[in-house]
């Protein structure tokens, strides 16, 4: 009965459309009768199908398109909507429904530049609330997670949790990606988001077509609620939506230069690789102020890792103050740490600083290649913890 068609790389999401016959043996009026129908976006909750930006042909043979209408089924029921089952929550605004996302007991609604939050736990739908700001360019800037749903938008990343909805760029009164970095990073039409169940991971993937800087990602650590940015990290080529499969991986497709579509899922584990790029390996924290302006010692940075190999090509350096990356880290008998040892288990290892980072107001930390090949072992940090000290003030 249904017809699914999934679109050319780039346009990145799936059309869908059911065609029902003419409706017998059920006691609907005449004027209620939809003949057929056709949606851009659905999500389930409560044993309905809740459908939105529709196109339907009425009792009378019309064709309407209503973009900004929701329609919902009968319970248990999912091929059964009729014209008394329409939620109107916001029309006329301009804007049409991009996206519709349940969570819970709650629909997410989510328009061009606004998303509604509409309350499903009683038989009449209403609106709860609405955020301007919060809405969505494109079908895939929306993903399901166990913490709620997750989307992206021009202004940054966000999770809605049944609750409340939270920037996720902010920790803290803090914000951790800055808008120059996110409106480099962010193309309108184009960036999606997926989940990745195993690592409690938001992939944020630049763009979808092939150009360069598309394979560009962030990933966002939902436990640790921190970010990574990493430049071709995922093919450039014409990719499709990201989509989690029955047993939870995050896959997704891509066209090959026969024009075949390849579908491979997201790799979590590090591999070791010789990395054919001018800069090498390069991973750097932001600037790090520990919440405070004032004046502060930090005395030893402590990394938990692993990566083969007698050494994993790895040098450590720190900034200070938003300066450049020119500071040794030393061991504990004051000699300049140039690599870190390789250990195929967790390992830890201490890196002490000198004179240069006391008396700060900010610090930040760089792991870089270390070799003059461009080589990497497969290196994986666990955690990084900072000790510092607060200066009083004088």
């Amino acid at each position: 009965m249904a017809n699914y068609t999934v679109m050319n790389p780039g346009k990145h999401h799936l059309g869908v459309s059911f065609n029902f016959p003419p409706i017998q043996n059920r006691t609907y009026k005449e004027d209620l009768i939809i003949k057929s129908i056709k949606w851009k976006t659905s999500t389930l909750i409560g044993r309905r199908i809740y459908v939105g930006n529709v196109e339907i042909v009425d009792s009378d043979g019309k064709a309407r398109l209503l973009s900004d209408s929701i329609f919902k089924s009968k319970s248990n029921k999912f091929d059964t909507f009729t014209m008394d089952r329409r939620i109107d929550v916001a029309v006329g605004d301009g804007e049409e429904i991009i996206r519709l996302a349940g969570y819970a007991d709650r629909i997410l609604q989510f328009k061009q530049n606004t998303l509604h939050v509409i309350n499903a736990t009683k038989d009449s739908e209403f609106l709860e609330s609405t955020h301007k700001f919060k809405g969505v360019s494109n079908h895939n800037a929306v993903c399901e997670t166990d913490y709620g749903i997750a989307w992206c938008n021009a202004h940054g990343v966000y999770l809605y949790n049944g609750e409340q909805i939270l920037d996720i760029f902010e920790k803290q009164g803090l914000r951790s990606i800055s808008d120059s970095t996110w409106n480099t990073f962010y193309k309108a039409d184009e960036t999606m988001i997926g989940y990745i169940a195993d690592t409690r991971q938001l992939l944020v993937v630049r763009g979808v077509t092939d150009v360069s800087g598309n394979g560009d990602v962030m990933l966002y650590n939902m436990v640790t609620q921190s970010w990574t940015k990493a430049t071709g990290r995922i093919t450039s080529e014409d990719k499709t939506n990201l989509v989690n499969i029955w047993d939870g991986r995050l896959v997704f497709g891509y066209e090959s230069d026969t024009h075949e579509i390849t579908v491979v899922p997201w790799k979590v584990d590090p591999t070791s690789a010789s990395l054919d790029v001018v800069d090498g390996y390069k991973v750097q924290t932001k600037e790090l102020n520990f919440g405070t302006q004032s004046r502060k010692k930090v005395s030893k940075v402590r990394i938990t890792y692993k990566g083969t190999g007698t050494n994993v090509n790895v040098l450590p350096k720190y900034a200070i103050n938003g300066g450049d990356f020119s500071h040794s880290f030393q061991d504990e008998n004051g000699i300049a740490i140039s690599n870190i040892a390789g250990s195929a288990n967790w390992a830890e290892i201490e890196l002490y600083t000198d004179s240069n980072a006391n008396n700060i107001r900010s610090f930040a930390i760089q792991l870089t290649d270390s070799s003059a090949a461009n080589v990497v072992s497969n290196f994986e940090v666990n955690d990084i913890t900072i000790i510092y000290r607060t200066k009083s003030v004088k």
